[in-house]
């Protein structure tokens, strides 16, 4: 199980100069002040075989995690869990988690373990992946423990979990397997993908938030879209909800460049319901009790269906169709244009999305004020004709618009016309 050869304090050297300045410093007072064992272990001992970037630090601590980095840093801001014996802190700009080595029991299927302090052994076999379960010993002399075959596996880029209920145990793991999979250019080995394909059947034990956070983490990598296709496949987004799709067109569009200031968790979201009803998007909304911004981009793109049918004239004025979509999230609308049937209905979606939408009068409402239009609701649609006059090509200057200003209100003046909201500029046949 232990290594000690050159080649661990060649790893713990990397390491730890890979680190920031002040986060090496912090590690290397954490090792100092322990009575017994410090480990990396995980995702940064993984990425250090791997020569990838670490991007955060797990320490596994043999004894009171929480007790040795307040010991260790006492003027540190940390977030302590005692239950699970967690300290967090962020130091140099980078995550230290460190946790005391514990064994793990799960009373059924989808509930949160019950934890209990343990050895580094013990601690590294309950995890969820072969090359998630090395430890790098920090303190005193370099050590490399791998005891359930995490180097050869990263070797063989093969994802395996550590024993046959691990899926019953946390289907979330399911999730991470995927992910894993797709940012490290991994594969499934066969005992693993059999055990997954009959784990997908515990999904329906997992609480919402933990499974919207999976999710959450799925979206955020740059392979999201390979993740979420080896997730469609396996039948895991069903299991989440139904109405949840994902496909290769959706993951083109989630990497496409042309809505670049599209928020990509939301947008991921609304593409994975894009096409469900507004109930069953709602349902999916409540199960993975998604966040305000997620929720509206979900609900808003399924409530979309009529828009294709009124965006059918490839000249429809740019007024009309942004007063049509305003109403919507941009995200709703970007996920509207990647999966809409009718091209012309796609085209002025994305023309929105590029340009239309970002477009403002030159005038301001105290511009119009000071003209004479009477200050409540009327400045209001004074803007909404000076937008519409922009986005039509009437008005291509604050001459143009002042021009059209004054004529607003002397129609005020003489009849109290434009009470009414603006109508979209387009024909729905």
């Amino acid at each position: 199980m232990t290594t000690s050869a050159p080649s661990a304090a060649s790893l713990r050297a990397r390491l730890l100069a890979s680190l920031p300045a002040e986060t090496r410093s912090a590690v290397r007072e954490i090792a100092a002040q322990a009575d017994a064992g410090v480990f990396a272990v995980g995702g940064s001992v993984r990425d250090l075989l791997l020569d990838r970037p670490i991007v955060d630090l797990d320490l596994a601590v043999a004894g009171d995690a929480v007790a040795l980095v307040r010991r260790a840093l006492p003027a540190a801001k940390i977030t302590a869990h005692a239950r699970f014996g967690t300290a967090s802190l962020a130091v140099g700009g980078l995550r230290i988690d460190a946790a005391t080595a514990r064994r793990e029991t799960y009373d059924r299927p989808g509930a949160l373990p019950k934890v209990a302090s343990a050895s580094i052994g013990e601690d590294l076999r309950r995890r969820d992946f072969s090359m998630n379960a090395i430890a790098l010993r920090l303190d005193g002399r370099a050590a490399l423990l791998d005891p359930c075959g995490g180097v050869a596996d990263i070797a063989a880029r093969t994802v395996r979990v550590l024993h046959d209920a691990s899926f019953r145990d946390d289907a979330t793991r399911i999730f991470r397997a995927f992910r894993y999979a797709a940012r490290l250019g991994f594969s499934l080995d066969a005992h693993t993908s059999a055990l997954l394909r009959d784990g997908v059947r515990y999904i329906a034990a997992i609480g919402g938030e933990r499974l919207r956070r999976e999710l959450e983490l799925l979206l955020g990598e740059a392979t999201a879209g390979a993740a979420l296709e080896s997730c469609a496949r396996a039948g895991a987004l069903r299991a989440v909800h139904p109405a949840l799709r994902w496909d290769a067109h959706r993951s083109a569009a989630l990497d496409s460049d042309a809505t670049p200031d599209i928020p990509r968790i939301p947008y991921g979201f609304a593409l994975m319901l894009a096409g469900a009803t507004p109930a069953d998007a709602a349902a999916a909304t409540l199960r993975l009790k998604l966040k305000r911004a997620e929720a509206a981009a979900a609900g808003g793109v399924a409530s979309m269906a009529p828009v294709a049918a009124m965006l059918k004239r490839r000249d429809a004025k740019p007024s009309g169709v942004v007063v049509l979509l305003d109403r919507y999230p941009p995200a709703s609308v970007a996920a509207f244009a990647a999966t809409a049937d009718g091209a012309i209905a796609r085209q002025l979606a994305l023309r929105y999305l590029a340009g239309w939408r970002h477009v403002k009068p030159l005038l301001s409402g105290r511009d119009l004020q000071e003209m004479g239009v009477p200050d409540g609701p009327q400045v209001q649609r004074g803007l909404q004709l000076m937008r519409a006059a922009r986005l039509d090509g009437w008005a291509d200057s604050r001459d143009d618009e002042r021009a059209l200003a004054l004529r607003f209100v002397k129609s005020i003046r003489d009849s109290g016309a434009m009470k009414a909201p603006i109508k979209p500029h387009f024909h729905a046949n």
